[in-house]
C-alpha cells in the first residue's frame, strides 16, 4: 500500500498531491495517507516549475475523485484540455495560470455538476475559445467563471444557462461581436466584466434585469448607441464602467435610481449633456 511519503510514480511533485480521508482505489491498490487511512479526494496543486511538458493526456480526466486542479508556471505544458475531464465528477475548481495551454475548452467541463470555479489566466499557448454549443447545463453549480487569456470568437449565448453564476469575468480577451441579449437571464450575477475586448453593437437592455448586480464593467470595447435606461433598475450597482467605447446621446434620467452607485466611468465616449 502506498502513502503520500512513498508514492513511487516518477517526478510527480509530492507537495502538489493532497489526499483526504475516505476510500480511493487504483486498480485494486488502495492509496493511503501518511496515517494509513484510505483517501477519497485528491487535489492536484502543482504550481512550481518541475519539467512538466507536452499535452495533458486523456487519462488525466479519469481522476474521478480529484476535487481541485491548480496548474501554474508550466510553460512547456501545451495543447487543449482533454475532453475526458467531463468524467471528473467530484471536481470543484480548476485554475490554470501561466502555462502553455490553449485551444477550445471542452464542453464536457461545463456539464460537471459539482464544479464551482473555472479560472484560466495568462497562459501562453494558442488562443483559447469557448465551445459554440453546450447542452445539459441547466442544473450545474458553477458560480465563478474567470477567463482572461486571449479567448477569441463570440461570447456564446449558452453562458446564460449557468444560472448559479455570481462572477463572470471575460476581460482582456479578443471576444468580438455583440453582448448576448440572453445574458440578462443570469439572475444570480453580481460581478460582470467584459472590459478590454472587441465587442460591438449596443448594450442589451436585458442587463437591466440583473437585480443582484454590484459591479458592471464594459469599458475598452467598441460598443455603440445609447446607454439603456434599464440600467437604472440595478439598485445594488456600485460600479458602472463604460469608458473608452463609442457610446452616444445622454445619460438616462433613470440613473438617478442607482442609489448604491459609488463609481461611474463614462470617459472617452461621445456623450453630450451633463450628469447631475
Amino acid at each position: 500500500n502506498y502513502t503520500v511519503s512513498n508514492w513511487p510514480f516518477a517526478d510527480f511533485d509530492p507537495v502538489g498531491v493532497f489526499c483526504l480521508d475516505g476510500e480511493f482505489e487504483i486498480d485494486g491498490v488502495f492509496l493511503l495517507d501518511d496515517y494509513q487511512k484510505p483517501v477519497v479526494f485528491m487535489e492536484v496543486n502543482i504550481r512550481m516549475h518541475n519539467g512538466l511538458n507536452g499535452l495533458l493526456p486523456p487519462e488525466f480526466g479519469y481522476l474521478e475523485d480529484c476535487r481541485k486542479i491548480m496548474l501554474e508556471n508550466h510553460i512547456s505544458l501545451t495543447g487543449p484540455l482533454p475532453e475526458t475531464m467531463g468524467n471528473m465528477s467530484s471536481l470543484y475548481s480548476v485554475a490554470l495560470l501561466f502555462n502553455g495551454l490553449g485551444g477550445e475548452l471542452p464542453s464536457s467541463l461545463f456539464r460537471l455538476k459539482n464544479l464551482n470555479t473555472i479560472h484560466i489566466q495568462e497562459n501562453f499557448g494558442k488562443c483559447w475559445s469557448l465551445p459554440s454549443t453546450v447542452e445539459g447545463i441547466d442544473d450545474t453549480q458553477l458560480e465563478r467563471l474567470v477567463l482572461e487569456n486571449s479567448f477569441v470568437g463570440n461570447i456564446p449565448s449558452w453562458i446564460a444557462k449557468l444560472q448559479q453564476l455570481q462572477t463572470l469575468d471575460l476581460s482582456k480577451n479578443k471576444f468580438e461581436g455583440p453582448i448576448p441579449e440572453a445574458m440578462g437571464d443570469l439572475s444570480s450575477l453580481k460581478y460582470l466584466s467584459l472590459m478590454g475586448n472587441n465587442l460591438t453593437e449596443t448594450i442589451p437592455s436585458s442587463l437591466g434585469k440583473l437585480d443582484a448586480m454590484e459591479v458592471l464593467i464594459l469599458g475598452s470595447n467598441a460598443l455603440q448607441g445609447e446607454l439603456p435606461a434599464s440600467i437604472g433598475n440595478l439598485r445594488k450597482l456600485q460600479l458602472f464602467d463604460v469608458g473608452s467605447n463609442e457610446l452616444t446621446s445622454t445619460v438616462p434620467s433613470s440613473f438617478e435610481n442607482l442609489e448604491s452607485l459609488k463609481y461611474l466611468v463614462l470617459e472617452s465616449n461621445r456623450f453630450n449633456g451633463t450628469v447631475d
